[in-house]
């Protein structure tokens, strides 16, 4: 309430106190009736608690791990300097939670396919806790510092919809995000490469992450990760899915954490 609808605080406190009160005496009716199945309420309440513990934890561990891990500019420079590097035309967006930072997907992306495109753009979404996010603010865009590298931040506030709905939508994201880029270009020559890049092929390239707990963990730390975790990470859904990126424009590359 006061983060999203900017409430006054006294009216955030009185909730608070009448939610409080309100479930305060619904537990404690509930109480004296545990023996007689009272339990159940409690039981479904600490299932649901377990899931959103494990899901935020498996989180915050999969983000510190690729803090920790992230690359360099210098890394990056050296790596696409490369000369057995291959480099074939188009643009290749890396899908990353990283905000800041380069992920190592990247790393272990060019580590085993010796290639990357000549124009790679590190694209994170983003769904703020606000209701609308103006349509000019959508696109933060920049240059990472190394020739043909780009970051593309992409911010949704709860109520918008991710460009345009339709069978074309995921055209229309890579459109809109290369022309913000051309927009952003120094000069003439940068423009016309990524105007060259686009008609070439565009591809997009997906982490597939897994956790695994090394065995310095606890019981506990390692059913979370390697049980509870990994289940939910299966069947959620990707933030970039609701681009509606086509099929046939994708690549999933799998990587291994062990924490």
């Amino acid at each position: 309430m006061l983060v999203i609808w900017d409430t006054n605080i006294f009216l955030i406190c009185g909730f608070l106190v009448t939610f409080v009160t309100i479930e305060g005496v619904y537990m404690t009716s509930l109480l004296n009736k545990v023996p007689q199945g009272g339990w159940v309420p409690f039981a479904i309440s600490a299932f649901f608690l377990m899931m959103m513990l494990s899901w935020t934890y498996g989180r915050s561990k999969k983000s510190l791990y690729e803090a920790e891990r992230k690359m360099s500019l210098s890394e990056l420079q050296d790596m696409l300097s490369n000369p057995s590097l291959h480099r074939p035309p188009g643009i290749c967006f890396f899908y990353t939670d990283l905000v800041n930072g380069i992920p190592p997907i990247i790393r272990h992306y060019v580590q085993h396919t010796n290639s990357m495109r000549k124009i790679m753009v590190v694209l994170t979404i983003r769904t703020l806790p606000i209701q609308t996010v103006l349509p000019e603010e959508r696109l933060v865009v920049g240059k990472l510092g190394v020739d043909g590298v780009y970051r593309c931040l992409v911010q949704f506030g709860y109520k918008d919809f991710p460009f345009t709905e339709g069978e074309e939508e995921g055209d229309n994201c890579i459109a809109s995000v290369v022309a913000k880029l051309r927009e952003e270009a120094a000069t003439t020559g940068e423009d016309r490469k990524l105007e060259s890049a686009m008609a070439e092929g565009v591809v997009f390239v997906m982490g597939r992450t897994i956790l695994r707990a090394n065995k310095n963990n606890g019981w506990l730390a390692r059913f979370t990760i390697d049980k509870l975790y990994r289940f939910f990470q299966k069947n959620c859904r990707s933030a970039i899915s609701n681009l509606g990126i086509p099929p046939g424009k994708t690549m999933q590359v799998g990587m291994l954490y062990e924490m």
